[in-house]
């Protein structure tokens, strides 16, 4: 490769075939420019940041979904509240077809099932919005710990295929990413890891802590 000092160019030779290629300056500078995005997009951390932002994504949709579903309860329980409120009052020959019409429309009471699927809706919907406000939250340690915990254990690919997020039943500050048998939890500045020990909390260096056990 030489360089021509009063173009500026560079020329590569083909050491095999001897052909020259001309490149101008503005082209090693866009080269340079595209080869370093490329490596700082390749690494681990950048991967495991695009991983989180499709979670983050997922729980975005999995909330509408269950507030559609809690919308739909709510119509069937008001429905079946709006109806016996009209019977109370309605006169005798009234009385008689609203009845029957909420027997024809399964509206006679509210069932255990509509009740069960409204609350469940309520639990769904607040659960995805804690975890896409965890996720968002925690994301550079999330980044951190498990870019190491995947490293120390061989497991890159698994993560990336089968990592599943939920918060800890009991620490519901916490955010667990699992698989391939491997759980990391994640709280602000500070992470656990059951890779090689039962317990034991690793935080960012600048931070004092203790351990706590689980």
């Amino acid at each position: 490769m030489a360089e021509n000092m009063v173009s500026g160019n560079t020329t590569i030779v083909d050491p095999d075939t001897g052909l020259e290629y001309h490149i101008t300056q503005g082209q090693l500078d866009a080269f340079n420019a595209a080869y370093s995005v490329a490596l700082t997009e390749s690494t681990q951390e950048h991967l495991t940041s695009l991983l989180i932002q499709d979670e983050i994504i997922g729980q975005q949709v999995e909330f509408e979904q269950q507030k559609n579903e809690m919308l739909d309860q709510a119509q069937q329980i008001a429905a079946v509240t709006a109806i016996a409120a009209e019977i109370e009052v309605a006169d005798e020959s009234t009385k008689i077809g609203m009845e029957k019409y909420a027997t024809d429309n399964d509206l006679r009471e509210i069932k255990q099932s509509t009740r069960d699927k409204y609350a469940a809706s309520i639990e769904g919907m607040v659960v995805a919005s804690r975890t896409k406000n965890m996720l968002e939250q925690y994301e550079s340690t999330i980044v951190e710990s498990t870019t190491f915990a995947t490293q120390a254990s061989g497991t890159v690919q698994a993560f990336y295929d089968s990592a599943a997020v939920s918060i800890d039943d009991l620490y519901v500050n916490q955010l667990n990413l699992a698989w391939s048998g491997i759980t990391v939890g994640v709280e602000n500045e500070f992470w656990t890891d059951n890779l090689n020990v039962e317990q034991g909390y690793f935080p960012d260096p600048s931070h004092e802590f203790e351990v706590i056990p689980r």
